[in-house]
């Protein structure tokens, strides 16, 4: 998901492969009951404003399809902004995606005016504390931990922008939020763009559908 198109929320985004299957003819499964949805899981919902280069997506389907016959059908349908980079069969036994995720790897390129030198030198500062406490973003009294869930952090530059690039814990054992990071280096709200560039699992997912 990249261009206009992060700024479009999870949910309507779901909506949207799911349309997308549909104009296809692709047959996806739907849960049981009175509102019947289409069975589609990603393995982390992307935040609203960050692109997502390699975004991982489970689809169930009521029959047994060849992967390959599909691929080209389903990327001719997609509009600018939505990249389908592959497909494949899952077998059904496979642990969840969101039960095995644990980092997302994001790269942040920034359009303010700090230098390399000093964002660096940020950087060090925060990986040298052993607690950083945050107020919960419900603003609750209670405070979390923000330094547990990002492994790692490290400043380049691609092109004459100063990037930062991060890991942070992501899924059921904690989930870290690229701005919150951003937030306590001093970055202000707007001047960056993030893009999330991979999911990562306990074990790889073979032959997954990856759309980003």
């Amino acid at each position: 998901k990249k261009g206009e198109a992060r700024f479009i929320g999870h949910l309507d985004v779901a909506r949207f492969w799911e349309r997308v299957f549909r104009r296809v003819d692709l047959p996806i499964a739907y849960s049981q009951g009175f509102n019947p949805q289409a069975r589609l899981q990603f393995a982390s919902a992307l935040p609203v404003g960050i692109a997502g280069e390699n975004e991982l997506l489970d689809v169930w389907l009521i029959e047994c399809m060849e992967p390959a016959e599909w691929f080209d059908r389903i990327r001719s349908n997609l509009p600018p902004g939505f990249v389908l980079h592959d497909i494949g069969e899952v077998p059904l036994k496979s642990p969840a995606m969101q039960a095995s995720l644990r980092y997302g790897v994001y790269k942040v390129y920034l359009r303010s005016e700090i230098s390399q030198d000093e964002l660096r030198a940020r950087v060090q500062n925060l990986l040298s504390q052993e607690t950083i406490l945050r107020p919960h973003q419900k603003k609750t009294a209670k405070t979390y931990d923000l330094r547990p869930l990002f492994d790692s952090l490290a400043v380049h530059n691609e092109c004459g922008v100063v990037v930062l690039e991060m890991k942070l814990r992501t899924g059921q054992h904690g989930n870290a939020r690229a701005s919150e990071v951003l937030s306590v280096l001093g970055i202000e709200d707007g001047r960056y763009t993030i893009n999330r560039m991979e999911l990562m699992l306990d074990e790889p997912v073979v032959d997954a559908v990856v759309a980003g």
